[in-house]
């Protein structure tokens, strides 16, 4: 008698499905608050971005002491703050809150001297997706650190989305 060998097979529609649920997953770990590497002390150019946060209304500032930010990340975040040495540098806030129109890509542009004041340019760029139910905001945000400029103000100002 010849040995039959049985082999498990795997349908394709499976493995999508398990991919797809490991991926929601994935992304349902950090919805609420980013990840913080410890290892990577914010410096210039340190971004915290996601789609989730529980700030409600919109909100475009820059965060110049440790105070601000604890402030910040305990409404938008309920948790504490990474360490930012305010002594140096100063972060820039954008969230949409929840009830912006639609999903944003949110950047900032390379900082420039506009009548004494150093301004950074945020931009705004609609993603285009098709949903499968009306769309919900749930406090998309983008938060970058740059150096600060002693004595001179810095300011958020919205640009085309041209600039991204």
């Amino acid at each position: 008698m010849k040995d039959k060998t049985v082999k498990n097979k795997i349908h394709p529609l499976s493995v999508m499905i398990i991919l797809m649920a490991m991926f929601l997953l994935a992304g349902c770990r950090t919805a609420m608050v980013p990840v913080r590497d410890t290892e990577n002390v914010p410096g210039p150019g340190m971004v915290w971005e996601g789609s989730s946060s529980l700030q409600q209304e919109e909100l475009i500032t820059m965060i110049r002491s440790s105070d601000a930010w604890a402030v910040l990340w305990k409404r938008a975040f309920d948790g504490p703050a990474p360490v930012v040495d305010f002594e140096k540098y100063e972060v820039a806030c954008v969230f949409l809150g929840h009830s912006a129109d639609w999903l944003y890509s949110i950047g900032f542009g390379e900082p420039y001297m506009k009548d004494g004041r150093r301004i950074i340019p945020y931009y705004l760029a609609q993603i285009v997706i098709e949903l499968a139910a009306p769309f919900k905001a749930q406090g998309q945000y983008h938060m970058q650190v740059f150096e600060k400029n002693p004595g001179v103000d810095t300011v958020l100002e919205k640009a085309d989305s041209q600039g991204m």
